[in-house]
């Protein structure tokens, strides 16, 4: 390959770091802008990849090497104090806002999210406790019958027959108050029992009051002002709970099993088809201006983003101008 005429190259070389990139720049960017968004992917080509990549990553031993070794450097970085410290005024307010709604929930459903063993067995737990407390209560009123009893005229006459017979007349008033006890906690089972059904529906209808629907906005708030509040590692510790390196490795296992099932990759091809024809032949332009970020409205020079985009891209192009490779390519492009 002969050598480039040297005028040329440095001709060229000094145009494209002016003003010659800018426009370069702008054209590619009007151009992929004023493309149909349908047009700008291959869904074969985007799913198939998509695919490997999972596989490949559930195979490597590196990749679940790296992921480990990022989810141990990340608990060494915890920040002190809480994530108050650290949200912003600005995402905070509407996020209160937001939790703040008095939001109805769909009667049916809260009843079907209560139909679990794990909340059946929470107002159990409830009520045979409260029960429980309650036959505790009445013990000492069964102590005064039973004192009364041994203070009547006919457990005196008993005792004159000797302290046999009082032992057996003691023995019996213990008997008849263990099984009164007995009783007692069993009805209390049996009445949990019967009642739990009765109690999960006053759970949902609570739930679901309208009346209520201030209460439980209220309380969203002080869920998130509790986590707001609750030290970083305090957190980090909780979420610890779960084993976080179990999470990565099941996480890997379940990004292998989907790469390898039959017909994925097809049906992720189907899913990105459907989403492409979603847009109607739109282009990313359209998009921009249906949803004002355009920047065509505003007086704000700010508000130009595709003017501070192009400078960027421009800005680093010039950089690779400069570079050993583009000037390679380009002797190689103006060669005879």
């Amino acid at each position: 390959m002969s050598e480039a005429p040297t005028a040329d190259r440095a001709t060229v070389a000094a145009r494209l770091r002016g003003e010659a990139l800018d426009t370069l720049v702008g054209l590619v960017l009007d151009h992929l802008l004023a493309r149909p968004v349908a047009e700008l992917v291959d869904v074969d080509f985007v799913a198939e990849p998509i695919c490997r990549a999972l596989d490949t990553a559930a195979r490597d031993p590196r990749t679940r090497s790296f992921l480990h070794e990022q989810l141990t450097a990340a608990r060494g970085q915890v920040p002190a104090g809480c994530p108050r410290d650290t949200v912003p005024a600005e995402v905070l307010a509407p996020l209160r806002t937001v939790l703040g709604r008095e939001v109805i929930a769909d009667r049916a459903l809260v009843q079907r999210l209560l139909d679990h063993e794990a909340a059946q067995t929470l107002v159990t737990d409830l009520l045979q406790t409260s029960l429980k407390r309650y036959v505790e209560k009445l013990k000492p009123v069964a102590s005064t019958v039973s004192s009364s009893v041994q203070r009547s005229a006919g457990f005196n006459r008993l005792k004159m027959l000797g302290q046999g017979v009082r032992g057996i007349g003691e023995g019996v008033l213990g008997g008849v108050s263990r099984e009164l006890e007995h009783r007692a906690e069993q009805k209390a089972r049996e009445f949990v029992d019967g009642a739990l059904h009765a109690a999960m529906s006053q759970v949902a209808d609570h739930v679901c009051d309208p009346a209520n629907a201030a209460r439980y906005a209220d309380y969203r708030i002080h869920i998130l002002d509790t986590v707001l509040d609750t030290p970083n590692r305090q957190l980090v510790h909780e979420l610890e709970k779960f084993d976080p390196d179990a999470m990565v490795d099941l996480g890997l296992e379940l990004a292998g099993a989907l790469s390898r099932r039959d017909g994925f990759q097809d049906e992720l091809a189907q899913a990105l088809r459907q989403a492409l024809d979603a847009t109607g032949g739109r282009s990313l332009r359209d998009y921009l201006r249906e949803t004002g970020l355009d920047g065509a409205a505003s007086t704000d020079p700010a508000a130009d983003w595709q003017a501070a985009l192009q400078e960027r891209i421009a800005a680093e192009a010039r950089i690779f101008v400069d570079s050993p490779a583009f000037t390679g390519w380009l002797d190689g492009l103006l060669a005879p």
